[in-house]
């Protein structure tokens, strides 16, 4: 939030003698948003947040002004409720100008009324940005949380198999070749988890990392999922059956995240 002109807040100040002396304490809401606007707002002393609530129900603080500063004056002027909230931070000394007041000292001075315009120009700047900035903000911090429940859901599958696989490792009398498959079965599922948590990592980034394809036998690579996803189903009592892919067929994937 800018600070006013010395010039805007002189003339504001002018004011002050036939507006009402106001004290808020720590935390106390001093309008909310939806109330009317009655008035406006010229800080003495502490500090106040403004706030509003974007995209997740959750309310974000837009800005926070301090002395010599004034908010609450975009309702009065357009008439219209509020559409932010204002909570003392920290004790507040402020004067209520209420509309009336307001309307009739900018009929009387024009150059006021174009000082205003100027602030509420840039002031409008600031909390767009901030606004926008909140919602992207707020719909990335969704989107990571959808995108964590899945990854968290397709754990579950590489932890069996590496469950599985390290039963049958640490079994005394497992073949030998049975245990050098179990081994690499848990490094591949492993690997397979670090993957995961680096896509999360790097969607939550500013530019996520693309695909990196390659081109890859897909029988060579759909055999082992196959086995994998067989032995995560064979207490379902379903059949997984994989026909006629062409050993010679190759296609272009990034395998690792498929």
């Amino acid at each position: 939030m800018t600070q006013p002109t010395g010039n805007l807040s002189t003339q504001l100040r002018a004011l002050v003698p036939s507006g009402s002396a106001c004290a808020f304490s720590a935390g106390e809401i001093i309008f909310s948003a939806g109330d009317p606007g009655d008035g406006f707002y010229l800080i003495e002393s502490g500090s106040v947040r403004i706030s509003a609530v974007v995209g997740d129900n959750e309310p974000r603080v837009l800005a926070r002004i301090g002395p010599g500063e004034f908010f609450g004056e975009m309702a009065v002027l357009d008439d219209a409720p509020r559409s932010a909230t204002a909570t003392a931070e920290t004790e507040t000394s402020a004067f209520f100008i209420d509309r009336e007041q307001l309307l009739t000292l900018l009929e009387r001075q024009p150059q006021l009324a174009l000082d205003l315009i100027r602030e509420f120009s840039s002031r409008m700047r600031v909390l767009n940005q901030k606004y926008l900035d909140e919602i992207i903000q707020s719909e990335r911090l969704a989107a990571v949380g959808r995108f964590a429940g899945t990854i968290v859901h397709d754990f579950k599958n590489p932890l069996t198999v590496i469950s599985l696989a390290t039963e049958v490792a640490f079994q005394d009398d497992a073949p030998p070749d049975f245990k050098a498959k179990a081994q690499k079965r848990i490094v591949q599922q492993v690997n397979r988890i670090t993957s995961m948590l680096q896509e999360l990592i790097e969607f939550t980034r500013p530019a996520t990392a693309r695909p990196t394809f390659q081109r890859t036998a897909l029988a060579g690579f759909l055999a082992p999922l196959v086995e994998e996803i067989t032995q995560g189903i064979a207490d379902r009592q379903v059949e997984l059956v994989l026909e006629d892919i062409p050993s010679e067929m190759e296609v272009d994937i990034d395998a690792q995240r498929l």
